[in-house]
């Protein structure tokens, strides 16, 4: 499995934790929406979604 495609959207605002969202596209078919990129203590990471 390879990763075909990243958009990364950045976010200004309020929130300052949350830096971006990003979608991934794996094989040219399956993609994952509303990954958030967070700033922690120790740190950016990565927050997959919920649902």
């Amino acid at each position: 499995m390879q990763i075909t495609e990243v958009k990364i959207f950045l976010k200004e605002g309020q929130d300052k934790k949350l830096k971006a969202y990003a979608t991934l596209t794996f094989d040219n078919m399956f993609v994952v929406r509303n990954v958030k990129v967070i700033e922690g203590n120790k740190g950016l990471f990565v927050a997959m979604p919920s649902r």
